[in-house]
């Protein structure tokens, strides 16, 4: 059973041209054939200079007890615009599942964007994930990623990546987390090209080590301070 955004509400919010200031709200309801019910409804907010805030969101369940609910949301003016939805469902065996995302741009056409999902299992286990990504009006950008696992007997595992780069240089980083170890490694380019690359490890009952290294341009060592 899939219930997607856009069969939630646009159709609703998009049946007349809207005042140069107005709401409009849109509501409906039906059973289905399975023994299921569906319920949409949509609302959308307009006013001068091209500003509009609208909302969409809808429940769905069929026959066999799978759920589902939709919601999506967003905001334009002259500052930029920022929408975002998240979808969850709910399945007869027990899983649960949520996915969703944002996106957000400004004026000056800087933009940023995220999803996030996560699921969980009848057995305890559970899955999570989530994405960034940015990106300045200048040129610089950054991102980042992750997951989270948690196994069914409670084990936890867990990872992180990041980058980021701007006229003053660049960054990338990664860390892991697994069965009491957590470990983590950076590499720092500078703009003149000077590099610093580090790892450094904790492990439980051993304690931490670190180690680093830093190369100018030309691939050259030198002490790190």
């Amino acid at each position: 059973m899939r219930l997607s955004i856009a069969s939630l509400g646009l159709a609703c919010l998009l049946v007349a041209p809207p005042s140069p200031a107005s709401v409009r709200h849109r509501a409906a309801a039906h059973r289905t054939a399975d023994g299921g019910a569906t319920r949409v409804h949509g609302t959308l907010a307009s006013g001068p200079e091209g500003r509009r805030a609208w909302h969409a969101g809808g429940t769905a369940r069929d026959g066999e007890g799978n759920l589902s609910h939709a919601r999506a949301s967003g905001v334009v003016g002259p500052g930029g615009r920022i929408t975002g939805g998240h979808r969850t469902t709910k399945s007869s065996d027990g899983t649960i599942t949520r996915q969703g995302g944002v996106v957000a741009q400004g004026a000056d056409g800087g933009t940023v964007r995220s999803r996030r999902s996560v699921q969980r299992n009848p057995d305890g286990s559970m899955q999570t994930g989530y994405l960034v990504n940015g990106q300045g009006a200048a040129g610089g950008s950054v991102s980042q990623s992750g997951t989270r696992t948690r196994r069914a007997d409670g084990e936890r595992m867990a990872s992180r990546q990041t980058r980021a780069s701007g006229a003053r240089g660049s960054y990338e980083g990664s860390t892991t987390r697994a069965d009491g170890t957590l470990e983590h490694a950076s590499t720092i380019t500078g703009a003149n090209g000077n590099r610093y690359e580090g790892q450094t490890s904790l492990i439980r009952g051993e304690g931490l080590s670190h180690t680093g290294t830093c190369t100018n341009a030309q691939g050259q060592t030198f002490d790190c301070k």
